[in-house]
């Protein structure tokens, strides 16, 4: 059996891409399909897990809502960061999950052409010298320098 990547590399990211295409949905006319549909793709792990997502999913929401217009741009990353890494972890562990979710993600911009994200590109580099090192995680660089305190 070939790993994730082997059957197809779209699935090494699709937590990513439908993140991307929900954080979208919660700001506009797609969201209660796109909530229904996640709500019987996350029923999968059982009806407490589907509600316990639903609820986050519901709360994240009205978060990103409630911030300012010039604000929403920065709370939309960060959502679309962490959902990321909570649907990659979820598609990880069923591959047939996660070829569903991509099908849905492309049927869904497909039906929501206006929704699609405005491509940006974010280039960060770092260096570090002698024992220090960088971690990255999501947007947020954190230079280690073990010879300071």
């Amino acid at each position: 059996m070939g790993s994730i990547l082997d059957v197809s590399g779209e699935l090494a990211t699709v937590g990513a891409t439908a993140a991307s295409a929900l954080v979208v949905a919660m700001a506009g006319d797609g969201w209660r399909g796109f909530r229904g549909w996640l709500g019987s793709w996350f029923g999968r792990g059982g009806e407490s897990a589907a509600a316990r997502q639903l609820d986050r999913l519901d709360r994240d929401r009205a978060a990103l809502v409630a911030v300012p217009e010039d604000e929403r741009a920065d709370r939309a990353g960060d959502l679309s960061a962490a959902w990321a890494v909570r649907l990659q972890d979820a598609a990880d562990e069923d591959h047939e999950a996660a070829q569903e979710l991509l099908d849905y993600v492309k049927q869904w911009r497909s039906d929501h052409p206006e929704a699609a994200p405005q491509v940006t590109v974010v280039r960060q580099r770092a260096e570090a010298k002698g024992k220090s090192h960088v971690t990255q995680v999501g947007r947020d660089q954190t230079v280690i320098n073990p010879g300071r305190s």
